[in-house]
C-alpha cells in the first residue's frame, strides 16, 4: 500500500464525546503515526454536537448527513482525497460504491434493541446497514460477541469479519494523591462511592443499578453507598428520572455529565469501585479504562463484558436488581478482593492499546488494497 490514500470518515467523532467519537478520535491519531500522510480524514458539515433535547434543525442536519453524506457525500471527499480505500468507523455508509470499503461495526444496538432508539435510527439502520455490511470489502468490529452477531443477523461470511480490540489512552493510569484530591474538592464529593460512566440510555440499565443502590442502602454493612454517575445526557432518559424520584434516592446519587479526561481518571482512582452492569455492549471501554486506573470493576456477564474484564472483575446478571446489588456488596464490603481485583485489571488492561488497534486495522487495509 506504499504511497496509497485512505479516507477515513471522521463525521461520528464530531458528534459527542462517548464510544464511537472515542474510537474514531484515538484510531485516526495512531493510524497517522503509521501511515503519516497517506491518511486522509474526511467529515461532513453537517456533523454537530449532539445534545438533548434535540432541535428541528438537529433533526435536519441528521437527515441530510444520512441521506446525503453517508451515501453520497463520504465517497466523493474520498475520491478528492485520491484515496483508494474508504474507512467507514462508525458502522455507517454507501450502500453502493465503486470504491474499496473498510466498515468498522461496534455493536448491533439498533438490531438487538429497536426499541430503545428513535424511530428514524432503526428503521433507517434496518435498511441500510445489512446492505452495507455486505458490500464491504472487510468488516472489523470490537468483540468476538459483535463478530458473532454481525454473521448471524447481517448474513457476512465470518473470513471477512477481522476483531480488532479497542485500546485506551495511556492518560488511564492509577493517578497521584494530589489529583485525586483536586477532583475530590472541586466536585464535592464523599469519601467513598461507586463509579458508573457512560451516556445516560436505555442499554446502559441505569434504573436497576439505582434499585440496587437503594437495597445496598438498607443494609448495615453498605448503608453509606453513594453513586457517582459521568457521562452525557443520551435518550429516552425519562425512566433514570422517575426510578430516581420513585425510590427517594437524590441524596445518593450524583451526576457529574461529561468531565475532562484528567478528572474521568482521577474519579476512577477514587471510586471504591465501578459498577457497569450494561444491557449490551460491542467492547465496553468504561471498563478497560477502570481496570487501567486500578478501579476494581462490577460488570454484566453478557455480550462482550466477559471478554474485555476476564477474570479481572465480577460479573453479575444484569437483568437481576438482586445479582448486580450481591456483586457490588462483594466488592464494597472487602477490601483483599478490592485489591486482587485492582491488581489483575491494571494487568490486563495493558493489552488495550490504540497503537495495537492502528496496527491491526492498516493490516485489514493492506489485504483490501495490497
Amino acid at each position: 500500500m506504499t504511497g496509497r490514500r485512505i479516507a477515513l470518515d471522521t463525521t461520528m467523532a464530531r458528534l459527542g464525546t462517548a464510544g464511537t467519537h472515542v474510537y474514531i478520535t484515538e484510531l485516526a491519531r495512531s493510524l497517522e503515526l503509521i501511515l503519516g500522510d497517506r491518511l486522509r480524514r474526511v467529515a461532513s458539515r453537517l456533523a454537530v454536537p449532539s445534545h438533548v433535547p434535540r432541535t428541528t434543525g438537529d433533526r435536519l442536519r441528521t437527515l441530510g448527513r444520512d441521506l446525503w453524506w453517508h451515501q453520497v457525500g463520504v465517497t466523493l471527499a474520498a475520491r478528492r482525497a485520491g484515496a483508494v480505500l474508504l474507512h467507514l468507523p462508525a458502522g455507517v455508509g454507501p450502500v453502493t460504491s465503486r470504491l474499496a470499503t473498510v466498515l468498522t461495526i461496534h455493536d448491533l444496538n439498533v438490531l438487538r434493541f429497536p426499541r430503545f432508539f428513535t424511530p428514524w435510527s432503526r428503521h433507517y439502520a434496518r435498511v441500510v446497514l445489512p446492505r452495507v455490511a455486505r458490500r464491504a470489502d472487510a468488516v472489523i468490529t470490537v468483540s468476538l460477541a459483535s463478530k458473532a452477531d454481525i454473521i448471524q443477523q447481517l448474513g457476512v461470511n465470518a473470513d471477512r469479519v477481522t476483531v480488532v480490540l479497542n485500546g485506551i489512552d495511556a492518560a488511564f493510569a492509577p493517578p497521584c494523591t494530589e489529583r485525586r484530591e483536586d477532583v475530590q474538592r472541586r466536585y464535592g464529593l464523599p469519601p467513598q462511592f461507586v463509579l458508573t460512566v457512560g451516556s445516560v440510555e436505555p442499554r446502559k440499565n441505569l434504573p436497576r443499578l439505582l434499585e440496587a443502590i437503594h437495597r445496598l442502602r438498607t443494609r448495615r454493612a453498605t448503608s453509606e453507598v453513594m453513586l457517582v454517575h459521568v457521562g452525557p445526557q443520551g435518550w429516552l432518559a425519562n425512566d433514570v428520572a422517575d426510578t430516581l424520584h420513585s425510590l427517594g434516592l437524590g441524596e445518593a446519587v450524583r451526576f457529574l455529565g461529561y468531565v475532562p479526561r484528567p478528572d474521568l481518571v482521577a474519579l476512577y482512582g477514587l471510586a471504591r469501585l465501578c459498577a457497569y452492569p450494561a444491557l449490551y455492549e460491542g467492547f465496553g471501554l468504561p471498563v478497560a479504562e477502570a481496570m487501567a486506573c486500578g478501579c476494581p470493576v462490577v460488570t454484566s456477564n453478557v455480550s462482550s463484558l466477559p471478554e474485555v474484564a476476564g477474570d479481572a472483575a465480577v460479573l453479575v446478571d444484569p437483568g437481576s436488581v438482586e445479582a448486580i446489588a450481591a456483586g457490588i456488596e462483594a466488592v464494597w464490603t472487602d477490601e483483599a478482593r478490592r485489591g486482587d481485583l485492582a491488581r489483575r485489571g491494571r494487568e490486563r488492561a495493558r493489552r488495550f492499546t490504540w497503537e495495537r488497534a492502528a496496527r491491526e486495522t492498516a493490516a485489514v487495509y493492506e489485504a483490501v488494497a495490497p
